[in-house]
């Protein structure tokens, strides 16, 4: 299958339906960074109502990490989550201020190393904010990218998979610039498109290269 016919389209499709977000108006690295560890385990756009409020508080990594962790934990109360989350804040500012002056470092290796940051939050970060031809796969992501290519993950999660990764590589490309809008396309189709249940077939821009929506078709 071949793999520029299918990132054009999913680029096409992202021209016309992109949704739109604080953090991807702002690509800084803190931005990003903040917005992703916001973003686990809760929805896009209740993130994107709470942000700005966040970064008017807590601007930068030196403010992030002199307030104290009950005022901090207080900001996040309407996310849920908040001790958990204020005390990674806490500690993630507390490892870049002293590993780094407060600077966000743009080495894959490097940003695995500080706290609460993963493959998906370092492909974030390179790919949105320093615009680096970086994959990224989450759960959607990788939903989206097992229906496609019709992979069976074998001993791994599918958002772990080598396969995925491959794939999802292979789609971004090596344009480092684009790799920011295809990451971004894929978010959005695996949450406006490609659904857990009821995916919208007819909608979907890849759905002539999609092997489960074959499947999907010869079942109805």
């Amino acid at each position: 299958m071949q793999i520029a016919p299918i990132r054009t389209a999913l680029l096409s499709w992202y021209e016309r339906n992109a949704r739109s977000f604080v953090w991807r108006k702002n690509t800084e690295p803190y931005v990003v960074l903040m917005a992703e560890i916001l973003l686990k385990k809760t929805t896009a756009p209740a993130v994107d109502r709470f942000f700005p409020l966040f970064l008017e508080r807590y601007p930068d990594v030196h403010t992030l990490h002199e307030t104290p962790l009950c005022d901090l934990q207080k900001t996040l109360c309407p996310l849920g989550l908040s001790l958990q989350r204020a005390q990674q804040l806490k500690g993630l500012a507390k490892a870049l201020v002293e590993s780094f002056g407060g600077k966000i470092p743009s080495k894959r290796e490097v940003l695995l190393e500080l706290p609460g940051i993963g493959d998906y939050v370092a492909g974030a970060i390179l790919s949105f904010a320093c615009g680096m031809p970086e994959a990224i796969v989450d759960t959607n992501i990788a939903r989206v990218i097992v229906r496609l290519f019709h992979i069976r993950p074998s001993h791994y999660e599918a958002r772990r998979s080598p396969e995925v990764w491959d794939k999802a590589r292979k789609l971004v490309g090596r344009n480092g610039r684009r790799s920011r809008r295809v990451n971004w396309a894929m978010l959005d189709l695996a949450a406006a498109v490609c659904k857990p249940k009821n995916p919208l077939h007819s909608e979907c821009p890849l759905e002539k290269w999609c092997m489960f929506a074959r499947q999907e078709h010869r079942g109805s």
